[in-house]
């Protein structure tokens, strides 16, 4: 078990996460805004720059001695979506000085570092343009190669065709094509932005108690406090299913299915999430059992949802003659549920994975901020994880899963070359 203690510092809600189970102390700045294509890209690449170039540390490998200096403190950045927002966090993991003999306050001085890391973009000047390029290069090419990844392209194409005219279509990575346009002054307004306006949480994982506030105010400082509201996208109705087909020089077709859910309240959300394990986000799920092992229309065939905004993918890979007999198994099994043809004992048994995994994620402090954060975004009078899991029956299954409706294929499959050899 763990003690929440929730305060405000400086303006800034901290929420701080007391636990015997580690010896290292996990700090965690959230950033959140609404998700926005002028914004994503820019912020980004200014996160990444954050972390390997301060004002006192003049490079990366200087920033990165310095905090091997204290015991191997790590200092990563991330991007995520939680309903209509694109959170930005910077994590900082360093170990307890509890546990160590040298007299150092590691803690002050990984949260010294951490101010830095924020403040530092105020100051870019023409002394940080070649970093600037450097970092844009770097980013260009990670987004390139995951165009090069024909999994991760057909299904950015299918969030394309799906989303077409809705800002959800913007992955949290950025957008490829916006990264030249960029300059450093673009970067450097989107920081005072993202400073001013944002949404920020710092949040602290270890053996620590209410005394660490002292050190975490060293952190950031704002006038006033800044809140910004979370809410999910809107529904929007399933019309005719928009079909979509691409060609390249592959043997495997990847086939991709979008499908959208009008969720209305935070049980119903709980149960699309044990729907998606039961139908194809687990080993022991109909799609990985049933198209995959017995009838073997797939190489592999996985599910994933957005619970927040009620959207559920099917990705498999597939050989392109049984193109039209997997979607149509994939229909099938997801009928299934609509009719009930499912025992009580799978239901239990996918509820009692889903346990054992949220008490895995409790094993680490990262997961354990992550819950942490999750609560804060929740309405007020949300029940908590467990009744909501708790309550999910198989009626609630049925019910849900007669709401889940396709939207969107989209099928990348070998050139029209390739078939006529």
């Amino acid at each position: 078990m763990y003690n929440v203690i929730k305060s405000e510092v400086n303006n800034i809600p901290v929420v701080i996460i007391e636990t015997g189970k580690f010896k290292t102390i996990t700090l965690q700045i959230q950033l959140r805004s609404k998700m926005t294509r002028d914004r994503v890209t820019a912020r980004n690449l200014l996160s990444q720059m954050m972390i390997k170039r301060t004002d006192r540390h003049k490079g990366e490998a200087e920033l990165m001695n310095h905090l091997a200096h204290y015991y191997g403190a790590h200092l990563t950045t991330g991007a995520s979506r939680k309903g209509q927002d694109h959170i930005v966090s910077f994590a900082m993991e360093f170990v307890n000085d509890k546990f160590i003999k040298e007299d150092m306050n590691v803690p002050q001085e990984m949260c010294t570092v951490l101010n830095e890391v924020l403040k530092t973009p105020f100051n870019y000047d023409g002394a940080f343009q070649a970093f600037f390029e450097r970092e844009k290069r770097l980013y260009k090419n990670r987004l390139k190669s995951m165009k090069d990844n024909r999994a991760q392209a057909s299904f950015q194409a299918m969030v394309d065709t799906m989303f077409e005219h809705e800002d959800y279509k913007y992955l949290p990575h950025g957008v490829l094509e916006d990264i030249d346009a960029l300059t450093l002054d673009d970067v450097k307004a989107e920081h005072k932005k993202m400073m001013a306006e944002d949404d920020m949480v710092i949040l602290a994982a270890g053996s620590v108690n209410e005394s660490i506030t002292e050190e975490l105010s060293l952190i950031y400082a704002r006038e006033t406090p800044v809140e910004q509201t979370h809410q999910p996208y809107p529904h929007a109705a399933v019309g005719e299913v928009k079909r979509e087909t691409d060609h390249q020089q592959i043997e495997q077709a990847k086939l991709n299915m979008g499908f959208r859910a009008d969720l209305d309240s935070a049980t119903m959300r709980m149960a699309f999430n044990v729907l998606n394990q039961m139908f194809g986000g687990s080993p022991s799920s109909y799609l990985f059992s049933n198209i995959r092992e017995k009838q073997s229309l797939a190489y592999q065939i996985g599910s994933q949802i957005d619970m927040r905004n009620g959207y559920m993918f099917v990705m498999g890979g597939v050989d392109p003659e049984n193109l039209k007999k997997a979607e149509t198994g994939i229909l099938e099994e997801l009928e299934r549920f609509r009719n009930g043809d499912f025992k009580d004992e799978f239901l239990n048994e996918i509820k009692g994975m889903m346990r054992v995994n949220r008490k895995e994620i409790m094993d680490k402090p990262k997961g354990l901020i992550a819950l942490e954060y999750n609560h804060l975004l929740k309405s007020e009078g949300t029940p908590s994880w467990e009744a909501q899991l708790e309550s999910v029956d198989r009626e609630m299954i049925i019910e849900v899963s007669r709401n889940v409706k396709l939207d969107t294929i989209y099928v990348l499959r070998e050139s029209e070359k390739n078939e006529a050899d």
